[in-house]
């Protein structure tokens, strides 16, 4: 059975090989048109989907609940986290309102925006949610400064601001308790004023005291309308916010940032940074792959050969690729990295073997010799790696099922371009010369001596017990934020927000509210859950002590003021002002503190004045006008905020928003948990414990990032599992049917298994997991791994041919520069600024560095071992 295959396939070959070179022009142009043609559709037709969440089968009970999950609350899903810091509180609100407005504008790039602290139903009751002796003690300050603000909403300007100062400083021991923290915040305005500081004056801290944990902090959400046919689905919406941002004004010279996060944000700054390190590696890969070729194969006449042959049948794989699925994923995009991976292999091979008969026949005889002794190995290559691709399509992994049919399909075209176009290229171009002694070679024939056999086997089979012995340790990282560049804003900004784990929570969807508070109470036992929050907590308690404590300050207030414009200004005017204040500041009595903080204004007015003495009448005007809003901007907005928080009546939950209550209530009545971990999520065995223990009370219907991160993470696992066991067992079947000896079929697969093992070890002691990014080289360390194994049986079987050795032969130096091709390609990948991109050039340079040494050192003492030449593969 193995030798007529051999003969079948030897014959099949030959006659394809000698009408490409007998029609070697007609070759070359039909294939060039071809190429030109699939290039073309593939270009016009084909398209990305960057959405992760399609990668994995619909059909995953996990999938299923996140899917309904979505259903019933569509408000958490590919959203943008707005982030607004600022240098006081007000800043921050009055930026993030100006923000939040303008996006809800604009409806062309999103569907909505959600910003509860600036509806006027927060702006009075926001005091309701704190506690009652914060909220007493808030209270009082607002109590001892109504004095204050009902005399500058009378004169709510520079003139106004002057004369209360110079009145409140003259009062001595009557004066406020905390004028000293107001003296000084209106110095450090001045200094800023006089400085070029545009930020003003924060009249929340002069009214409230110290800042409430986050004050100068506002965080909103946008949902963007997202483009999944572009590479960057959010890319339109985030430039549109961008400029929106810029335009307003908020950016640090004003003292503001803007910082984006969130679904949407984190898949685009992932999006950019794998785009950003694909370019940085293309240039250099190309100088390394071109490098590589030419130390290798030793003719410029090889190496154009076999990149126009690799071009071809990349074009003709991605046209395939654009008709059989249409809309690539971010997985099976990776075709391209396979098939130049192992689509070189082919073309290296017979390109060595030809230049290696060029001495002493004729070029023609050269090729079909070389064809004809390499051919039967290749196409035994592509149909075991073909196999080992196409054994993940009935895994529920849709991204790497996509990734094997087309890198299946991809490995049969590779085949078919190196024995048609590639030998009529060849025939064509200038016979290369005869190749000299390698030392490569000779280095490794002196490393795997026959003599050494057993030394050889002793040291691989102590590796494998060591190897093997690491294996429990190997761990997969299922954290995706882990793959994203570190440095990225969006993952900065994540990580700022998780303090808490707030970023971190699971949700859940209760039958109804009762429902909801029964499994609020068990979670919150669990130690592995932080907090939980459902629909009840939205609504404050203590309401009438709140209340009651509101109602009395009001009383002691009277109506909050209302402001009214303010006085024009005259130079000369502010400057008697500025000089007499000054003066009763240092006059002014009081203990040191405020006496000093009264001798520092004073001097910043001393400065004021002398300033404005240096301007001409249309200067100074414009110039105290903006002195003015320094000091004031923010005033007649306190006033507003007091007199709205001052209103607070009783309220449920029913009189919330209806935005907020969509997103914690159904029309239906069902109810939605958020539950928050105890632990730092961002390790991976807090992660796995905090999924298990809420999952414990709540079933499988909870979902959410942890969830997620940690279903995908044993989908994608479980199908690799599958898929390289089919994989290995449909391998193992195929080489028994050509081999016909089970021991030889052993031979050929126990490099592959300790490459494996050693590259797993590696994995543990470098501290590389696995991850959704390096996972996919395993599919190429395969294919390479059983094609170099292949190559070499094949030669050693046939090696009564001629009297090379082996590990000088064309076969040999084929495996290795095929793998240093490989790794030249995508092994500088390991500099990209995305973790997960860098990883995984990492992953491949470690593979195929044991690859190499398991097929060169291992395999030949195993062969020589155990194994005779034939003079035929079968």
């Amino acid at each position: 059975m193995g030798n007529f295959i051999e003969r079948r396939l030897e014959a099949l070959i030959g006659h394809l090989v000698q009408a490409s070179v007998r029609h070697r022009w007609l070759v070359i142009a039909a294939m060039l048109c071809a190429t030109v043609a699939a290039a073309g559709y593939t270009v016009r037709h084909v398209a990305i989907n960057t959405d992760t969440a399609d990668m994995l089968s619909a059909e995953l009970p996990w999938r299923k609940a996140y899917a309904a999950y979505k259903e019933a609350f569509p408000y958490f899903a590919d959203t943008l986290v707005v982030v607004v810091d600022a240098r006081t509180p007000d800043l921050a609100r009055e930026s993030a309102t100006a923000l939040a407005r303008a996006l809800a504008a604009d409806d062309a790039h999103f569907d909505d925006v959600f910003d509860p602290a600036s509806t006027p139903f927060f702006r009075r009751e926001q005091l309701l949610y704190l506690d009652p002796a914060r909220l007493e003690g808030l209270l009082d300050d607002l109590a001892g400064a109504q004095a204050l603000l009902a005399r500058l909403a009378d004169d709510p300007g520079l003139n106004g601001f002057l004369t209360l100062l110079d009145d409140v400083a003259a009062h001595g021991d009557d004066a406020p308790a905390r004028l000293d923290t107001v003296l000084g915040s209106v110095t450090a305005a001045v200094d800023g004023f006089l400085a070029g500081d545009p930020v003003p004056m924060s009249w929340q801290r002069l009214v409230a005291g110290a800042d409430e944990p986050g004050a100068t902090r506002v965080v909103f959400t946008a949902q963007p309308r997202l483009d999944y046919t572009s590479l960057l689905p959010a890319a339109t919406a985030i430039e549109a916010l961008r400029a929106t941002a810029a335009r307003l004004g908020l950016d640090p010279a004003h003292g503001v940032t803007v910082r984006l996060t969130g679904g949407a944000a984190l898949g685009y700054d992932e999006l950019r940074s794998v785009m950003s390190g694909a370019e940085q590696a293309g240039l250099l890969s190309l100088v390394m792959v071109a490098l590589c070729l030419v130390l290798g194969l030793r003719s410029l006449s090889l190496v154009a050969a076999t990149l126009l042959a690799l071009v071809a049948g990349l074009s003709f794989t991605a046209c395939f690729a654009t008709l059989a699925v249409g809309t690539l994923n971010m997985i099976s995009v990776a075709f391209a990295v396979l098939y130049v991976g192992l689509g070189v292999d082919f073309a290296i091979h017979v390109c060595l073997r030809y230049r290696e008969l060029c001495n002493g026949r004729s070029q023609r005889d050269a090729l079909l010799g070389a064809t004809r002794h390499v051919g039967v190995s290749l196409a035994l290559c592509a149909l075991t790696t073909a196999i080992g691709f196409l054994a993940f399509l009935p895994t529920s992994y849709r991204g790497v099922a996509e990734l094997g049919l087309i890198s299946g399909v991809g490995i049969v075209i590779g085949l078919v371009i190196s024995l048609s176009l590639l030998p009529a290229l060849l025939d064509v171009l200038p016979a290369p010369r005869p190749p000299a002694p390698s030392r490569t070679a000779h280095l490794l024939e002196r490393v795997a001596d026959p003599r050494r056999k057993h030394h050889v086997l002793g040291i691989a089979a102590m590796a494998a017990l060591l190897a093997a012995a690491a294996l429990p340790f190997a761990r997969f990282d299922y954290n995706p934020l882990h793959l994203n560049d570190p440095a990225a804003e969006s993952v900065r900004t994540f990580q700022d927000l998780d303090q808490d784990g707030a970023m971190y929570s699971i949700a859940m969807v209760a039958p109804d509210e009762a429902a909801a508070d029964t499994l609020a109470t068990r979670l919150r036992a669990l130690p592995e859950v932080g907090g939980v929050t459902t629909p009840d907590d939205l609504v404050p308690g203590d309401q009438n002590t709140k209340l009651d404590l509101i109602d009395t300050l009001r009383l002691t207030l009277g109506s909050v003021p209302v402001a009214r414009p303010a006085s024009p200004l005259d130079a000369r005017a502010v400057a008697t002002s500025l000089a007499r204040l000054a003066g009763d500041l240092r006059a002014a009595p009081g203990d040191t503190a405020r006496r000093q903080a009264a001798a520092a204004l004073a001097m910043a007015l001393d400065r004021v004045r002398t300033h404005l003495t240096t301007l001409d009448t249309s200067t100074a005007a414009s110039w105290l006008a903006a002195l003015q809003d320094k000091l004031l901007h923010h005033f007649p907005a306190q006033l507003d905020q007091l007199a709205d928080a001052l209103d607070a009546q009783p309220f449920a939950f029913d009189d919330l928003p209806a935005a907020l209550r969509a997103r914690w209530k159904t029309a239906d009545g069902r109810a939605r948990l958020d539950i928050t971990p105890a632990a730092d999520l961002d390790d991976n065995t807090n992660l796995a414990r905090f999924v298990a223990a809420v999952r414990s009370i709540t079933g499988p219907s909870a979902t959410g990032t942890p969830v997620i991160n940690i279903e995908a993470s044993r989908a994608v696992t479980t199908a690799f599992y599958e898929a390289f066991g089919a994989a290995g067992v449909l391998i193992a079947a195929l080489l028994y049917v050509i081999l016909r000896r089970i021991g030889e079929v052993v031979i050929v697969l126990t490099p592959l298994l300790l490459a494996g093992l050693l590259t797993t070890a590696i994995t543990v002691v470098a501290d590389v997991p696995f991850n959704f990014a390096n996972i996919i080289a395993l599919p190429l360390l395969l294919g390479i791994g059983v094609d170099s194994a292949l190559h070499i049986m094949h030669r050693y079987k046939t090696t009564g041919e001629d009297d090379v050795s082996l590990l000088a032969s064309s076969s040999a130096r084929a495996v290795l520069f095929s793998a240093l091709t490989t790794a030249a390609s995508f092994g500088n990948l390991a500099t990209s600024p995305h973790a997960g991109t860098a990883s995984m050039g990492v992953m491949l340079t470690i593979g195929l560095t044991m690859t190499l040494l398991c097929t060169l050192i291992v395999l030949p003492a195993l062969l020589r071992r155990y194994v005779q030449p034939t003079g035929s593969l079968t």
